[in-house]
C-alpha cells in the first residue's frame, strides 16, 4: 500500500505539487491495474478464491470418491410370504445396507464379481418400500439405490362367474358356451386351462367350444402375488335343432 502519512512540511510548492502529482499517478495505475486483471482473469480468480473458501477446511472433498449405489436384480413385486429373498449388483467388496420401509434392516458384502444377497428378508403386509446403499473400503457412502416397492398379498382372489349359472341348459346353433365374470384384482385368468383376457374393469368373458351333452367349466384366477381361487361349475349343452 501507497502511505500518504509523510511530514511534508520541509518541502517547497514545487515539491509538494511533485509528491502529489506522484502518489496521484500511482492510485491510478494500481487502480488500472486491478481493473485490467478482474476484466482479463475475473472468471479464474473469482472461481479460484470461491474454491479455496468453500474448501479450505474441507480436505476430504478433494479425496473422497464417488460410490456407485447398489442395483438389485429379479425384485419381485408381489409375492405371497412375509419374507423374500432380494438379490443385486454393487462394486466388488462393498459393504451393502438394505433399508426397508424407512430403517436398516440388513448388511451384507458384494462378492468379488459384485453379487450380493439378502435372505428372508421379512415384509409387512401390504407395500413395502426396499432400496439399499453401498460402503466402500475407505467409508465412502453412495447415494441410495432405486426404491422398489414389493407387495406382501396372503389372500387369494375374489373370482364370480356371473353367467352361466350352475346347472343351466344352453341351446344354441354354434357349439359354443358364451362365461362371464370378474375378479376383484389384477390376475391371469384361465377357463379350462385357455388363457383369457381380462378387461381394464378385472371383468373377463370367454366363449367355450363344447360338445353337447354335459360340460365342465373350470375357471381360475391368479393375481400378482401368486394366490389363486378356482371355481368349477357344469352346464347341459344342446344344439338347436338336434
Amino acid at each position: 500500500m501507497i502511505k500518504l502519512n509523510q511530514n511534508y512540511n520541509n518541502l517547497t510548492e514545487e515539491e509538494l505539487k511533485s509528491k502529489l502529482f506522484t502518489t496521484i499517478v500511482s492510485i491510478a495505475g494500481f487502480v488500472v491495474a486491478v481493473v485490467l486483471v478482474f476484466s482479463l482473469f475475473g472468471t479464474q480468480v473469482g472461481a479460484l478464491f470461491g474454491f479455496i473458501s468453500k474448501n479450505r477446511n474441507d480436505e476430504s472433498s478433494i479425496l473422497k470418491q464417488a460410490v456407485s449405489p447398489p442395483t438389485f436384480t429379479d425384485i419381485p413385486k408381489a409375492i405371497n410370504t412375509n419374507k423374500t429373498t432380494l438379490k443385486g449388483y454393487a462394486n466388488p467388496g462393498n459393504t451393502i445396507k438394505l433399508f426397508v420401509n424407512g430403517p436398516e434392516k440388513a448388511t451384507t458384502t458384494s462378492d468379488q464379481n459384485g453379487e450380493f444377497t439378502f435372505i428372508d428378508v421379512e415384509l409387512i403386509k401390504g407395500r413395502n418400500s426396499v432400496f439399499a446403499k453401498a460402503i466402500d473400503a475407505e467409508n465412502n457412502e453412495s447415494e441410495k439405490s432405486e426404491t422398489h416397492t414389493v407387495v406382501y398379498d396372503n389372500d387369494r382372489p375374489e373370482l364370480k362367474i356371473t353367467s352361466p349359472t350352475n346347472g343351466d341348459t344352453i341351446k344354441n346353433l354354434n357349439n359354443r358356451v358364451e362365461i362371464k365374470g370378474t375378479v376383484n384384482e389384477k390376475a391371469t385368468i384361465t377357463i379350462n386351462d385357455k388363457y383369457v383376457t381380462q378387461k381394464p374393469d378385472f371383468s373377463f368373458e370367454y366363449l367355450l367350444g363344447v360338445q353337447q351333452g354335459g360340460v365342465e367349466i373350470k375357471v381360475k384366477a391368479t393375481d400378482e402375488a401368486g394366490n389363486t381361487h378356482e371355481e368349477t361349475i357344469f352346464v347341459n349343452y344342446e344344439k338347436k335343432g338336434s
